[in-house]
């Protein structure tokens, strides 16, 4: 970690192959990176000053400060090394007379069975556990903390009372969004969350775990977040301690089990977007991974989405006058989604970035949202409502080509759940459909925002959807009957040519 800071202007990103341990170490090293630039703190009072000083840190030519680097990783160099025997990094050592038995390597590593779960890239059994290298059970670890499962875990006993459940980790199944500039020095500084963004302490509780002497009482409620630091890093729900082999290459056994026995106080995340539910309360936005990420695109940029929900608030301070003019025009977004329950199933895990947005971003620092980003959000519903009708209209097309004789459907009391059974059956030709439809949408949805221009969206949209509709229902168009079915259903999709006009 002190070279990637030390060289952190040389590179353009981080490869880091499990996008959930991404989003997680992201957040750690925004962290670091405000301690180090002091950006973590609102020294007088004023939003402006900050961001002032964030425009001179981002200026070309830019690095972080080689003497301030060396003195933090120098001061809290205990805390940082993933063995020690009294701090190891972001785990805690009680668990090893707290817990009478362990996890196991393939619990901590969530793209490998464990109990139940499904196989991802390789086969692994509990009763064989495969030794993990130190380098990749970091990152693993991050990922656990971040998005580990609730339920059962392995016991923990602390003065006496012995719990073997947990809570699921702060960013299960969200779709977390980041600020990605040229290089990774820009791309750590635009992650800082803004001081609007998050609680202001006068009295220095404000830290890292790894920072920290003394550890978190497990049975104790937790306090809530007391700035920047603790909102990036502190927010975890599982308590995890790693066995490395004798010569410290490799982890060979892990513990992992609960933290603490009362949920956090709820916390907006910097970095995740926001959408209104029925009851008006706002909740993260799950991560699917049959979404694109242009769909989602509208999401991080409105102001104002105009449904009570909000983009990521780390977002908020991102405007033309708020950046160098080098780094607004180069301001990229890279996303990390965990498609998951919120309990104990992961399904897979994605990242995704997009072009540069400064044609969407305000420039001005106004509160109005560009046209352009109006249309994206007009582009998107255009191209999820020629979904619909292509769906449904193959729905009704399958309904209608499969429906028995009419003497076969009206007689007998069989009939009738024959009838209900087949109305049910949506067919192969939906999920055909938008299998072929969303490439192509998106491709399309690219060439509209190249062009700057939404106003042909539905009518554009509903062009691909009527060739995908076409294409499905072209085997069962030569035979009487599948040419009716086929016509029967086609004008709904149709109407989209027609509503653009």
């Amino acid at each position: 970690m002190r070279e990637l800071f030390l060289r952190a202007h040389q590179f353009s990103g981080l490869a880091v192959a499990v996008p959930p341990a991404a989003s997680g170490l992201m957040r750690v090293l925004y962290a670091m990176a405000a301690r180090i630039t002091g950006l973590h703190e609102l020294a007088d009072g004023s939003v402006e000053t900050w961001l002032d000083r964030r425009y001179e840190l981002l200026e070309d030519g830019s690095a972080f400060e080689p003497a301030r680097v060396h003195a933090y990783f120098d001061e809290h160099a205990e805390g940082l090394r993933l063995y020690d025997p009294v701090r190891p990094f972001l785990q805690d050592p009680r668990l090893a007379a707290e817990c009478s038995g362990s996890s196991g390597v393939n619990k901590l590593v969530m793209a490998r069975p464990a109990g139940n779960n499904q196989v991802f890239f390789g086969h692994f059994t509990d009763t064989e556990q495969v030794a993990l290298p130190s380098a990749e059970a970091v990152l693993h670890l991050i990922a656990q903390l971040y998005y580990g499962p609730s339920g059962q875990c392995t016991p923990r006993t602390v003065d006496g009372q012995r719990y073997g459940n947990t809570m699921a980790g702060p960013l299960r199944r969200t779709l977390s969004c980041h600020p990605t500039g040229r290089n990774l020095y820009e791309t750590l500084l635009l992650g800082i969350p803004a001081p609007d963004t998050w609680p202001q302490s006068t009295d220095g509780s404000d830290a890292c775990p790894w920072e920290r002497t003394e550890p978190i009482n497990p049975l104790k409620p937790p306090k809530p977040a007391a700035g920047p630091l603790s909102i990036l890093t502190e927010q975890y729900q599982h308590a995890v301690l790693l066995r490395p082999s004798p010569d410290g290459e490799s982890v060979v056994d892990a513990t992992i089990t609960w933290a603490l026995r009362v949920n956090r106080p709820e916390q907006q995340d910097p970095y995740l977007i926001w959408d209104e539910s029925r009851d008006g309360t706002l909740r993260p936005r799950d991560a699917d991974a049959e979404r694109a990420l242009w769909r989602d695109l509208d999401g991080m940029i409105l102001q104002n989405r105009g449904d009570g929900g909000r983009r990521p608030p780390a977002f908020d301070q991102l405007t033309g006058g708020q950046l160098p003019e080098p780094v607004f025009r180069e301001l990229r977004v890279t996303a990390y989604g965990f498609d998951q329950d919120g309990q104990t199933r992961d399904r897979t895990y994605f990242s995704a970035m997009t072009p540069p947005l400064f044609a969407l971003l305000d420039s001005t620092g106004t509160e109005a949202d560009t046209a352009l980003a109006l249309g994206v959000k007009e582009g998107r519903e255009a191209a999820e409502k020629a979904a619909w009708h292509l769906a449904t209209a193959l729905r009704t097309a399958w309904r209608e080509y499969t429906k028995p004789p009419a003497e076969d459907r009206s007689g007998g009391s069989t009939g009738k759940p024959a009838k209900k059974q087949q109305e049910k059956n949506p067919g192969p030709w939906p999920e055909a459909a938008l299998a072929a439809y969303w490439p192509a949408a998106e491709e399309r949805f690219w060439k509209l925002l190249d062009a700057e221009d939404f106003t042909t969206a539905l009518p554009s949209f509903g062009r691909i959807a009527l060739r995908v509709y076409d294409d499905i229902t072209a085997s069962v168009a030569a035979e009487p009957r599948g040419a009716k079915a086929r016509e029967s259903a086609r004008g709904l999709v149709l109407t989209l040519l027609a509503r653009g006009r």
